[in-house]
């Protein structure tokens, strides 16, 4: 968890500050049902604590300076998911994770919060598109809302790209994926087939034919979070073990605290619009009992 922005939570008394980290602007909420961050670049929710629980999300504590991406939290991969299908010049992830979008607070009272999050500028012509995000002291939920307002057929790939708190990333187990296919994006996309719980004892890279809830097993945390989605055909799960070393913004010493665990719709089940139509993905992450 990112040291400085502990800090800034620390400090604040209960209710909502804009403040600068590092140059990113965010909104800090703080209230009896617990804590929430979010940046206003690349709408991105950066930290969620329900009260009396450790940090469901993880941030590098060694960012790269604004406006490069934020490293950690749930990042906002949109209109298009890894590389650019036909562009290679295009930004890793699409263009909503860099924009500035505008947060408007829906409800905000001692035992939940809402909020509505859309670009500040145009990111695709004649597309709509926005975030929601709803938090309380027992789930965050963040939904990715797109509209296509053009005359012709719209094309996407999306994620939510959440990087998940844990204790070390060697010690935890997830469950729910048994049974699926999945691409090995570190073995040229082969497609395998999951048996058993997986535990995360290497370089782990994979997209998941998966449409339902994931249980991330956490015995260091003493905790089992569910990760729940909709609208989502694939479920990716990354953590780059030793190849963190050449990452400058997550490093060998921070690779044991996290595993992504993300909802998404990849190039295996990409999302096809037809004029007027409206497409939502979320993913919700609740601690279980």
């Amino acid at each position: 968890m990112n040291k400085e922005l502990c800090t800034l939570l620390e400090e604040m008394p209960v209710g909502v500050q804009e403040v600068s980290m590092q140059g990113f602007p965010l909104l800090l909420v703080k209230q009896r049902w617990g804590e929430l961050a979010i940046a206003r670049q690349g709408a991105q929710v950066l930290h969620y604590r329900p009260a009396g629980a450790a940090p469901v999300l993880w941030l590098s504590d060694c960012l790269k300076p604004a406006p490069a991406p934020l490293r950690g939290g749930i990042p906002v991969c949109w209109p298009w998911f890894a590389a650019h299908p036909s562009d290679a010049s295009q930004p890793f992830h699409g263009v909503a994770r860099t924009a500035l979008w505008d947060i408007s607070i829906a409800r905000n009272t001692d035992t939940s919060l809402s909020l509505d999050v859309r670009p500040c500028d145009t990111l695709l012509e004649g597309v709509e598109v926005s975030v929601e995000v709803n938090a309380d002291a027992s789930a965050l939920q963040v939904l990715l809302h797109t509209h296509n307002g053009t005359g012709t057929p719209l094309e996407l790939t999306e994620a939510l790209h959440s990087y998940l708190a844990v204790s070390d990333v060697s010690e935890v187990t997830l469950e729910g994926l048994q049974g699926c296919s999945y691409r090995d994006k570190l073995r040229q996309n082969a497609e395998y087939h999951q048996h058993g719980i997986l535990a995360m004892t290497e370089s782990t890279d994979r997209i998941y034919f998966h449409d339902s809830v994931t249980l991330l097993n956490d015995t260091g945390l003493n905790r089992c979070l569910g990760i729940a989605k909709s609208g989502s055909g694939s479920t990716v799960v990354w953590n780059p073990g030793a190849a963190a070393k050449d990452i400058v913004d997550i490093g060998l010493a921070q690779q044991p605290g996290f595993v992504c665990v993300e909802a998404a719709n990849t190039f295996l089940n990409n999302v096809q619009l037809q004029p007027g139509q409206h497409h939502s993905m979320g993913t919700t992450l609740s601690i279980m009992e």
